[in-house]
């Protein structure tokens, strides 16, 4: 059977997200109004998560036709609508795959639903939490990725599709105000990235700004800050000026320049330490690293 679509792989959207807040321009619903202890810091303004957007991996064209019109429901706004495509897309790729076996003269049970591919499962986990996110669902968004963990079990731990997932699971622990968890996946995602795709990579740099975003909402400001200018010279060196991605992490920078978490009465959850510490003479090269950039460009 002939397959369809492009290979497995990652890359950022253009899209933005509030943290905490799901952002209209997306077609998601309106956040319910702020608790009383957040007002004032959504009134001073968040900081902007970039997120993941899937390709579907290579199968049957019936299947990636579905998995398409999917896509198409979800940014449309019917969430529904797009599990339920999503999940027939698996049904069909069942029943082709079955039909396989059964050419090949293999007799099995007639409630037996073959395995789809590994790449197909993780793509299914992931779209399908892409789904409830988009729909401020992220206890059901955080369960999917969960099952994808599982799945990836049996890769090595810097595989990219795990800087994948950790990426994903930031974006929703940012979503229930779990900064530390989030900074803890975040960071994970960013040193697969940076051993596998290089430190001055444009994917690199859409992780560095989503650290930030945990560090920031944190209150670790001058960490965040890093973070954001590591990732702003790298998008200036790959995006034009007008590009989303640079307009998120430019806006970003502004943000934490004012300081508006400390400005701000909020007061953040207990948190639990981080795993994954950066180390202080990393931050401290990175901090000499923006300096030189921001030095640099105003020599130009």
């Amino acid at each position: 059977m002939a397959a369809k679509g492009a290979a497995f792989g990652y890359f950022f959207g253009s899209a933005t997200s509030n943290a905490k807040a799901k952002g209209k321009q997306q077609g998601k619903p309106k956040a319910p109004p702020p608790k009383k202890d957040e007002q004032a810091w959504v009134a001073a303004g968040m900081p902007c998560l970039i997120k993941e957007v899937l390709y579907a991996p290579p199968c049957p064209e019936p299947v990636s036709l579905l998995w398409e019109v999917a896509l198409t429901h979800q940014n449309n706004g019917s969430y529904d609508l797009a599990i339920k495509t999503y999940l027939e897309g698996q049904l069909v790729w069942e029943h082709i795959l079955a039909q396989e076996l059964e050419a090949e003269g293999k007799v099995m049970p007639p409630e037996y639903a073959p395995p789809l591919p590994i790449v197909g499962q993780l793509f299914l986990r992931l779209a399908v939490a892409s789904v409830f996110d988009s729909a401020a669902v992220d206890e059901k968004a955080l369960a999917e990725l969960m099952e994808a963990q599982r799945i990836c079990n049996g890769l090595p731990p810097t595989h990219p599709i795990q800087a994948m997932i950790d990426s994903m699971l930031g974006i929703v622990y940012v979503h229930l105000s779990q900064f530390d968890l989030a900074a803890d996946h975040f960071i994970r995602a960013l040193e697969v990235r940076e051993n596998t795709l290089g430190t001055d990579h444009l994917d690199t740099g859409l992780t560095l700004n989503n650290v930030g975003v945990a560090l920031h909402c944190l209150d670790r400001t001058s960490d965040a800050l890093v973070m954001y200018y590591k990732a702003e010279e790298i998008f200036r060196n790959g995006y034009p000026v007008e590009n989303p991605r640079l307009v998120a992490v430019t806006q970003n920078i502004g943000r934490a320049k004012q300081s508006y978490l400390k400005a701000s009465n909020f007061k953040l959850p207990d948190a639990k330490p981080l795993i994954m510490q950066l180390s202080h003479a990393r931050i401290k090269a990175m901090k000499q690293e923006a300096k030189l950039a921001k030095k640099a460009r105003k020599q130009k």
